[in-house]
């Protein structure tokens, strides 16, 4: 063995390496595609059929390839009786044509909608975007507001704020109206949930479930630890957290943002059983 060359041969060896992390990171990762579901009913409430919930955040949505075709057939799959865009369906103004061919796509499925900070940031139309969501069956983009349907002879109630990060969330509206079965709160931004005010607020109320989105679970994360998260996710990474007034669950998302890269955080489509 020539001990001479093997200094290169580490060297190419790493090169090698690295390359294949940002191959996995710029190609295979983001492409993936993990599917969750929770079944948050009370196991005496389980023998009969509940409300399925699908959370969608963080489309991120600039056209409608294999990537958004794998997500449509995995709402499909799921049947929700309620889908939630929690945010960042879009990142620029001129995008809510390709929000509406994926929304044809995923058929007509109830579907609720807020805002997130990149709507905000790239200001895009929120007159159209409102009437391109609720230009859907049983579709409202919620502003600071709160929607009742009935489903299964129980009463459901969601809240829709506007996100935390980059507009207006009106805290006045974080309580439940006192005639619902289920209630959920849906805001982009967890970060909200660590504000003092918020928490003195939804410690007198009680959600049956919270939903964000926004940090991507960091989208390069090494065994759950994200080292960059955006501005407005709090302690927030991924998974579900007890905070004041409910459980929260923060998805890691379906696009990505900034930079096309995914690593430790794999897309997510996630559904709840209530």
């Amino acid at each position: 063995m020539n001990f001479s060359l093997l200094p290169a041969r580490l060297w190419i060896t790493a090169v090698l390496f690295i390359l294949s992390l940002m191959g996995m990171a710029v190609f295979v990762v983001p492409a993936s595609l993990e599917v969750l579901q929770h079944d948050l009913r009370a196991a005496s409430q389980r023998p009969r059929p509940g409300l399925r919930v699908v959370q969608l955040s963080d489309l991120h949505l600039h056209a409608v390839g294999d990537h958004e075709r794998k997500v449509v057939q995995h709402i499909q799959a799921l049947r929700p009786d309620l889908l939630v865009l929690s945010g960042d369906m879009v990142d620029r103004p001129d995008a809510l044509p390709v929000l509406t061919e994926f929304l044809a796509a995923v058929g007509p499925v109830r579907t609720v909608a807020v805002p997130g900070n990149w709507e905000h940031w790239s200001d895009v139309d929120f007159v159209a975007l409102q009437a391109l969501i609720q230009s859907r069956p049983d579709g409202r983009f919620l502003l600071n507001e709160r929607w009742s349907f009935k489903h299964g002879g129980r009463t459901v109630e969601v809240i829709g704020l506007d996100d935390f990060t980059a507009g207006q969330p009106d805290l006045q509206m974080l309580a439940p109206s006192g005639g619902s079965d289920v209630s959920l709160l849906v805001q982009h931004s967890p970060g909200f949930f660590d504000n003092v005010e918020v928490g003195r607020r939804m410690g007198g109320v009680r959600f049956d479930l919270c939903l964000s989105g926004h940090t991507h679970g960091g989208q390069i994360a090494f065994w759950g630890w994200a080292p960059f998260r955006p501005v407005g996710s709090g302690h927030f990474v991924t998974g579900f957290y007890d905070v004041p007034g409910c459980r929260l669950f923060v998805s890691k998302g379906v696009g990505t943002s900034v930079l096309p890269v995914r690593w430790g955080a794999a897309p997510e489509v996630v559904a709840f059983d209530l």
